[in-house]
């Protein structure tokens, strides 16, 4: 004869409390085995490995409604939930790693001996972040970035001024086109060379390889449309010839 667990008996066993028992039961999620006469809630060995099962799909991030459909329904699908919910983990995990990047330079800067931290660095370092959910520029970032560069991003964005530096690199990219006619040699298309790396040494101070790695991107055409104002690829392609006939002429 089967043997039938109390409420209080199953939550001991269980660890789960009185209370969320009932809850459950009320949600009807799970179920008692049956009730006495007088409303006594009585558990058997199905009901355990009903809860393990509950246990489990909490664990891994599912809402009590989605593990109520789980339990009741032989043709819920399985694989599309579980991919499902394996993508909204991996993005909880890139939130912690984010937060993690922005503990980490609150500590450098508080070892700096600057006291609080910069909290509008923090904030353009957090809209970097931010950028890094879009679905447009994810991957793109995903693949060409590290944590340090997007926090040298961050940094550049709060300690420049955006507008104009985006409004300068619009204006570059104009003036390129209208001397495309003209040989990389030329006079007029070595000058805007010139502004050119200036303005790149300027941006990019003290992280050469970070310039080096935007350039290369903006070279290959690898640069998600709007990201840079006024970019085309074949404009960069022709600012580079005559990048490299300013330095050859330097040597």
């Amino acid at each position: 004869m089967e043997q039938y667990l109390t409420v209080k008996n199953f939550s001991k066993l269980t660890g789960v409390t009185v209370r969320t028992l009932q809850y459950y039961d009320e949600q009807d999620v799970l179920k008692p085995h049956h009730k006495s006469d007088v409303g006594y809630r009585f558990y058997s060995k199905n009901e355990m490995l009903i809860l393990q099962k509950i246990n489990i799909l909490k664990y891994i991030g599912f809402n009590l409604n989605q593990i109520k459909t789980v339990l009741k329904d032989n043709k819920f699908d399985w694989l599309s939930s579980l991919n499902l919910q394996a993508k909204i983990l991996q993005e909880s995990i890139k939130k912690m790693q984010d937060s993690v990047m922005l503990i980490n330079h609150s500590i450098t800067w508080y070892k700096a001996d600057k006291g609080e931290p910069n909290w509008e660095v923090m904030a353009k370092i957090l809209e970097v972040l931010k950028m890094k959910q879009d679905s447009a520029y994810q991957d793109w970032i995903k693949r060409n970035f590290t944590d340090a560069d997007l926090a040298f991003f961050g940094e550049m964005t709060a300690t420049q001024n955006n507008e104009e530096n985006a409004a300068l690199w619009k204006k570059i990219f104009a003036d390129a086109k209208s001397l495309m006619y003209l040989p990389p040699s030329d006079p007029q298309v070595q000058e805007l060379a010139r502004i050119v790396m200036n303005s790149a040494n300027s941006q990019y101070e003290g992280n050469e390889g970070l310039k080096g790695k935007m350039w290369n991107l903006m070279k290959s055409g690898d640069i998600p449309e709007g990201f840079i104002p006024g970019y085309e690829k074949e404009i960069v392609l022709f600012l580079n010839q005559a990048i490299g006939i300013m330095f050859n002429s330097q040597k």
